[in-house]
């Protein structure tokens, strides 16, 4: 819980699973074996993100992850949560180190888990995340190794402490990363020094799109990450 600016204890137990939406590929799309991961942001919920799986990878499977925490107690009916928030003393929004570690711990043996119930492999599997989403993503690709397909990530924040030194990122693995060059919430910055640890760190296969607009995914990103999709 965020209280003046700070974060208050958190019980130790075992959460429940995630909830999921499983969605087929768009009716009338040519067979496919690849997998869609979705992973929304702050306040939103599992059904946010899947009309991108229509816009950007018809033909894959879509599996869509809900955060655990429920913001409906905090004013947010039907939002959802991957870790709470803060306020800086300079009044910049902070995040929950501990709660991102948390939330990267339940969902690592979970993503595998639900693309194999799904009847795909990870090695089909393309992780899409936007703002907590996309850090959540970093640290699945980065910290946890799971070895995706490729990994699109929109507007994130750079999290040194999670990411560690990039090491093991395989080689030539696709990876796109988006943000709103008038962010307000997470500055742009913040994304140019992903892409900066990526491209100096890894021999990731980095695409890269800023657009003026705020915390958001614009249409110049979407037709951007269009054509990453059809190439891989």
């Amino acid at each position: 819980l965020v209280v003046a600016g700070r974060y208050s204890a958190r019980p130790m137990t075992i959460p429940p699973p995630l909830r999921t939406i499983v969605a087929p590929p768009r009716q009338g799309s040519p067979p496919s074996n690849q997998c869609l991961v979705l992973l929304h942001g702050y306040g939103a919920n599992a059904n946010d993100l899947l009309p991108m799986r229509d816009a950007l990878a018809p033909e894959s499977t879509a599996i869509a992850f809900e955060a655990p925490i429920d913001l409906g107690p905090f004013g947010m009916p039907g939002g959802h949560a991957w870790f709470h928030l803060g306020t800086g003393a300079d009044g910049s929004i902070t995040y929950d180190a501990d709660g991102v570690q948390e939330a990267v711990t339940q969902l690592a043996p979970e993503l595998p888990a639900a693309v194999k119930a799904a009847g795909h492999t990870l090695e089909n599997t393309t992780v899409l995340g936007f703002s907590q989403g996309a850090m959540l993503g970093h640290c699945i690709l980065l910290r946890s190794q799971l070895p995706i397909r490729a990994l699109a990530a929109c507007s994130g924040r750079m999290i040194p402490e999670l990411f560690g030194d990039g090491a093991d990122v395989p080689t030539n693995i696709p990876v796109f990363l988006s943000h709103g060059t008038f962010d307000e919430l997470i500055p742009v910055t913040s994304g140019q020094a992903i892409r900066a640890f990526y491209e100096s760190n890894t021999e990731a296969d980095v695409t890269w799109e800023e657009e003026p607009i705020a915390h958001s995914i614009g249409p110049k990103m979407m037709q951007v990450m269009r054509r990453w999709f059809d190439k891989m």
